[in-house]
């Protein structure tokens, strides 16, 4: 480019140069590149250069000023020469004043350079160039110009750079598997698509794997609170034009409340940003941004079924792996790696169904944290003891959640009724008759995860903190094929008191948001209580289903006698069931602890569990309940038990 040439969107590296000689000058070459790079270093460098303007979309006169900039990364006799047009530059440093110096020709004026380096505009928009920091008496047009990290290795041709930022930008590629989902992907790939799109929010758990698949391309990610970083936000701007990729950012939960009115601002200085959620919840932190929100539900049945097929390289899929857990496309490909490392472990090369559903298993877990503790779930319909009316009752909640998909997505039944695919149930009745024990066995026969929350413990008396904590939970939860059991639901759900005074009015909304939380779950939650009668009616007409769990007449108390004393321990010929069964009146809980009791009285006296040592057991639990040891119950083994809690010293 001879010193009087115009610019045009064909501006090369080379030709800078050339302009640079002639107006400065010296004797500055970009050939003497090929001293230090090899043959072909000038080819390939222009290539770099011609690459980054395009992926950029820069004119010509912006690949003028980003060559100009780019001259102090590429040589330091080229950067010197250019601060020695505008000086008291530093020493190889490009400035706006040397760079307008150098351009300056016929149709370009020092002014357009500036100009082309606004804020506002291409180069500095995007985070192509930036301004480094400079002693304060330095004028504005003195101050250095450099290079973002990513666009300088892009054209040395080596990742010297920190491309991950410590962790905060990550890359995501468009999935391999079968993606399904087409309303949603139709949806977005739509929206991306078209040139005066608004701002779009993508949730659910695969919402970053249907916008690269819509969009054909990997993603750029960064955390929506990582943008108060404005040098970060830059970083992931240009990384997302130069690798060709749609600039994501997620995570909203993690802004604070207070910080939520700076997220238009934020999201306005990134061109062509895409909102990824990990579920609609997440839209609080949007309130004061205009959105276009999109659902990206959880894969069907028979979605999730090819995607497990392809992720095992067409291996059978159990039919109640694919049908009973309800997995993200992301944790269906965890699941296939591990079901296949599971294969290899035990030296085959086939993977087993087996393999499979324990690998379905293990990524379907939540971890909850402190408010929930997972319960063991390997038990079934034979150790539960309850009239025929509560179990018909409990098969008819896990009939509806095996099917709920077939139900309400592929008979239509969702739409009309316009509800969530979730279940809420409660579970009512007396300490000990089977509460907790039917929670276990209904997780066990869906093969779900159970996860016990005491709502005593969730329920805090500062404001705010209650519904956090409940968040928190439900939030953990989402899409996780995991039972949730809140014990103790009268703390939350007791009768509705008259607003006397803004505590009373603050516990009927942490009801109403608890109410609200658990309707729009997907999965299953179940609510104990041993006090019906405390709990509002108007909450129990919201409930799914109730549950009553009575206390276990002689019959049932002869079955959960005989189920809890089990076939490997000794037993004594003079155990007589039907005794214990008519003559003590105790839960299933405390037939339990008597029967343990029992056990350990007969291990340390190195015998078989005796009627003596279980007539002994129920004086204890009897004692711990403050009932007493009439001689007309205990009849000829009252001897054993009248010196107080089952003769015990």
């Amino acid at each position: 480019m001879a010193a009087d040439a115009q610019l045009d969107d064909g501006v090369t590296l080379e030709a800078v140069v050339e302009r640079l000689a002639a107006v400065s000058r010296t004797e500055a070459r970009l050939e003497e590149l090929e001293l230090h790079l090899g043959d072909g270093a000038v080819a390939t460098l222009e290539r770099r250069f011609a690459i980054a303007a395009d992926r950029l979309g820069l004119d010509g006169l912006e690949r003028a000023v980003l060559a100009a900039v780019a001259l102090r990364e590429l040589s330091p006799q080229l950067g010197a020469a250019l601060a020695q047009l505008a000086p008291p530059a530093p020493a190889g440093a490009a400035t706006a004043r040397a760079a307008g110096r150098l351009l300056a020709g016929p149709g370009v004026s020092p002014a357009d350079v500036l100009a082309a380096l606004a804020p506002g505009e291409r180069l500095r928009r995007l985070g192509a160039v930036r301004l480094a920091p400079a002693p304060e008496a330095t004028a504005l047009a003195d101050r250095p110009l450099v290079l973002a990290d990513r666009l300088a290795a892009l054209l040395l041709g080596a990742a010297i750079d920190d491309p991950g930022r410590g962790g905060r930008l990550r890359r995501t590629e468009p999935p391999a598997l079968p993606f399904g989902r087409r309303e949603a992907v139709a949806r977005l790939g739509g929206l991306l698509a078209s040139a005066r799109r608004p701002l779009v929010a993508a949730h659910g758990p695969d919402a970053a794997l249907a916008v690269a698949h819509a969009a054909g391309r990997g993603l750029l990610q960064v955390a929506a609170a990582d943008l108060a970083d404005g040098e970060l936000a830059r970083d992931a701007v240009v990384a997302a034009a130069l690798e060709e990729r749609v600039l994501v950012v997620d995570r909203l939960g993690d802004v604070q409340p207070a910080d939520r009115p700076l997220i238009p601002e934020r999201l306005a200085a990134l061109p062509g940003v895409v909102l990824c959620l990990a579920g609609a919840d997440e839209l609080v932190a949007l309130e004061h941004a205009a959105v276009l929100a999109v659902a990206v539900a959880l894969p069907r049945a028979q979605e999730r079924e090819a995607m497990w097929s392809a992720a095992l390289g067409g291996a059978a899929v159990p039919g109640n792996v694919s049908a009973a857990y309800r997995l993200s496309l992301q944790r269906i490909a965890e699941g296939a790696a591990l079901a296949g490392a599971a294969a290899s472990a035990d030296g085959r090369r086939a993977i087993a169904p087996a393999d499979v559903e324990l690998a379905a298993r293990a990524v379907s877990a939540s971890s909850l944290g402190d408010l929930a503790v997972a319960m063991d779930g390997e038990i079934g319909w034979d150790d539960l003891v309850l009239p025929e009316r509560p179990l018909t009752l409990l098969r008819s909640l896990a009939a509806f959640l095996r099917h709920r998909e077939l139900v309400l997505d592929e008979w239509g039944f969702g739409r009309r009724a316009g509800r969530a695919q979730g279940l809420v149930a409660m579970f009512a009745g007396d300490s000990g008759t089977g509460k907790t024990l039917a929670a276990r066995v209904l997780a066990a026969e869906l093969g779900l995860e159970l996860f016990r929350i005491d709502l005593a413990t969730v329920v805090s008396k500062w404001l705010g903190e209650t519904e956090k904590n409940l968040e928190r939970v439900f939030a953990a939860a989402q899409g996780a094929n995991a039972v949730l059991f809140f014990d103790e639901a009268d703390a939350v759900f007791g009768r509705r008191s008259d607003v006397q005074d803004s505590h009373d009015r603050y516990a009927n909304l942490q009801t109403a948001f608890l109410l609200q939380r658990m309707e729009r779950h997907d999965g299953p939650v179940i609510l104990a209580t041993n006090m019906r009668g405390n709990i509002d009616d108007a909450f129990l007409r919201r409930m799914d289903a109730v549950v009553e769990f009575p206390f276990p007449l002689a019959e049932h108390r002869r079955q959960l006698w005989e189920l809890l004393l089990p076939d490997r321990a000794p037993r004594d010929g003079d155990v007589d069931l039907d005794f214990l069964a008519e003559r003590f009146e105790l839960s299933g809980g405390g037939i339990r602890n008597a029967a343990i009791a029992a056990a350990v009285l007969a291990a340390e006296d190195g015998r078989a569990i005796a009627m003596e040592h279980l007539v002994r057991g129920v004086a204890m639990e009897y004692a711990k309940l403050g009932r007493l040891t009439l001689a007309a119950d205990f009849e000829r083994f009252h001897g054993l038990v009248r010196t107080g809690a089952g003769g015990l010293p």
